[in-house]
C-alpha cells in the first residue's frame, strides 16, 4: 500500500529501538519495529490490552517519559505486536526518516539495540 492510501497523519519509518514501557510500578522492555511522530508499532514479550494507557521512554534518543495509548496486540511467533500512539509528538518526521536513514546505512538493515 502506497503512502498516498494510508489513512495515518504520519509516514511510519522502519527503526530497531529499545522503549522501556512504566506500567505502575513494573517496567517493561520492547522494541520499536517502525515508528511515525505520532505513534509506533512494537515488538514486546509481554501483551497489552487494547485501550491501556501506558508512560514509555526512549532511552537511546533520550527521550522522556510520554503517555502511549495501545490501539491494538496482536500474538505473533516473536512475540506481541502492538500498535500504539503517543500524547506528543516524539518528534519531527525529518528526524526520524533521518535516524530511519542512518540505521539503513550503518548496516544494511534496522539495527536491534537490545
Amino acid at each position: 500500500m502506497s503512502f498516498d492510501n494510508e489513512r495515518r497523519r504520519h509516514r511510519r519509518y522502519p527503526l530497531r529501538l529499545a522503549i522501556k514501557l512504566h506500567r505502575g510500578d513494573e517496567v517493561l522492555d520492547a522494541d520499536i519495529i517502525n515508528a511515525s511522530a505520532s505513534g509506533c508499532l512494537l515488538l514486546s514479550a509481554t501483551p497489552l490490552e487494547a485501550g491501556q494507557t501506558l508512560e514509555a521512554s526512549i532511552p537511546e534518543l533520550l527521550i522522556p517519559r510520554t503517555r502511549l495509548h495501545i490501539l491494538r496486540c496482536q500474538s505473533t511467533p516473536s512475540g506481541y505486536m502492538v500498535a500504539a500512539y503517543f500524547d506528543a509528538a516524539m518528534g519531527d518526521e525529518a528526524a526520524i526518516a533521518w535516524l530511519s536513514d542512518e540505521q539503513h546505512l550503518a548496516n544494511g538493515t534496522p539495527r536491534w539495540l537490545n
